[in-house]
């Protein structure tokens, strides 16, 4: 993570060659998921090269969201034609991981994409519309030829259950039994499973950072994430480009569900790319500081 963010903030131009290499990279492995290599079962779970689908599906989604983001900032029939072809890809990798999270990603990834896009309010409104009935689309139609995503939706729509609500309960009693004082990263687990009957981490960043580091761990954590939101915003304002706000958004709410998330390189390759998109940001202060 530091040599990519270090190597974009010497070079911040080269930002865009990163997210390009990263979708043809996506497109790579849709090939060769629709050629059947990389598809294997571990007890009945399916696996996509080895790793838990709800990781391809949430690499899917981002790659999804850095696409589109290049059609709503420069719209032309021409490009959409080529965008949209590109995304389908992305779709149906999504559609194969049958994650929850991932589609959720898709669509409240293109919602923030749609409401810090600078435009004209009939323009906004109009593409919104689009989106939206886009959408509508689109949930009909993997609902009705993807039973598995069907049924986990369902499930989740009955029960209120996430599949995570076990785990989550029985992290915060663990927070609120050891509120200052962490277990050390190898602690984790064995206090889950003392606390839920269940050996598996909080699948979520916040609270397994809590348990890990306690009370002053969570705080430079968050005072970590707060500083880069207040960067990334800026340069929002100040380039009115919100793909790397949507990044940001999607990252997070990955790793608020996801085991492990800690530890995959994948949300730190794209914090990499995020802190050296704020170089432009620094620098600029830099100057302004000098000029007074």
């Amino acid at each position: 993570m530091t040599f990519i963010a270090a190597h974009l903030y010497c070079k911040p131009k080269n930002s865009s060659i990163v997210l390009n290499t990263y979708i043809a990279s996506m497109l790579l492995v849709f090939l060769l998921v629709s050629l059947g290599n990389g598809v294997t079962y571990d007890n009945g779970r399916l696996l996509l090269f080895g790793e838990n689908p709800n990781i391809m599906g949430a690499k899917a989604s981002l790659a999804f969201l850095i696409a589109i983001s290049k059609l709503i900032n420069k719209f032309s029939i021409k490009r959409s034609i080529i965008i949209i072809a590109v995304c389908i890809p992305f779709i149906s990798l999504v559609a194969t991981s049958a994650s929850r999270g991932a589609f959720v990603s898709m669509f409240l990834g293109l919602t923030v994409l749609l409401y810090f896009r600078e435009m004209a309010a009939f323009k906004k409104w109009a593409l919104i519309v689009f989106a939206a009935l886009a959408s509508g689309v689109l949930i009909t139609y993997l609902l009705e030829t993807n039973p598995l995503m069907a049924e986990r939706f369902l499930n989740t729509v009955e029960s209120g259950d996430i599949g995570r609500n076990t785990l989550w309960d029985a992290a915060f009693n663990i927070i609120t039994d050891n509120i200052i004082i962490g277990s050390g990263f190898e602690g984790v687990r064995p206090r889950m499973f003392s606390y839920s009957g269940i050996n598996l981490n909080p699948h979520n960043v916040f609270l397994y950072i809590f348990i890990a580091c306690g009370l002053p761990g969570i705080i430079l954590f968050l005072i970590f994430l707060t500083r880069l939101t207040k960067l990334l915003f800026r340069h929002y304002k100040k380039y009115g480009d919100s793909l790397n706000l949507v990044i940001f958004v999607i990252v997070i709410f990955n790793m608020s569900k996801q085991g492990g998330s800690l530890g995959k390189i994948i949300f730190w390759f794209f914090f990499a790319v995020l802190i050296g998109s704020t170089a432009q940001i620094m620098s600029s202060d830099k100057q302004e500081k000098l000029a007074q």
